[in-house]
């Protein structure tokens, strides 16, 4: 389900790196990869890029090593939390599909791998929107819950980015608490 085709039409992966604007040089975190598609994506597009893929499931960073093994991708890694932890601070930290799974202590873990200047950019199912797809709305979050919850974290929501690209989907930009909002 997760490498399913029909998902560029409500996830499309050029519109996600395009939205993460990846400073050349940095370092980028695909929090709770899955299958790590995103997060190939972005290493391929930035070969100047470092992109660690980080899932809790040792069973996904499986799959993500096997699938990368033949692409010769030096700027990409699958890693565990120890060595995610270690290969910090990052620039851009995204998570898609992943703040309706996680619990306030994991979203308060991400701010001490930002660095001072970065964002965090966190795609996940709009509850508001009518969908065939993803999670029941009570398993889900609107856009105003989500920025609650990143506001009540080490996290400060910096802005909404709306995109038609995105027809179920909201897109908060997050950075450590001191950025200034937009």
């Amino acid at each position: 389900m997760l490498d399913d085709p029909e998902r560029e039409a409500w996830l499309p992966t050029a519109a996600i790196v395009e939205l993460l604007e990846v400073p050349s040089g940095s370092r980028v975190l695909d929090f709770g990869t899955g299958t790590g598609r995103y997060g190939v994506a972005v290493a391929q597009a930035h070969p100047d890029v470092d992109v660690v893929a980080y899932d809790v499931q040792p069973e996904m960073l499986d799959i993500v090593r096997r699938r990368t093994a033949d692409l010769c991708l030096e700027n990409f890694s699958a890693a565990s939390w120890q060595e995610t932890q270690a290969k910090a601070p990052y620039d851009r930290i995204f998570a898609l599909n992943v703040l309706h799974e996680i619990d306030d202590a994991t979203l308060r873990s991400l701010a001490p791998l930002l660095a001072p200047h970065g964002d965090v950019l966190i795609f996940d199912w709009d509850a508001t929107i009518d969908r065939p797809t993803g999670p029941p709305a009570e398993h889900a979050h609107s856009p105003a819950e989500a920025r609650d919850r990143i506001d009540g974290s080490a996290l400060r929501c910096i802005e909404r980015i709306r995109d038609p690209r995105f027809p179920y989907h909201f897109i908060l930009r997050a950075g450590h608490r001191s950025t200034a909002i937009m």
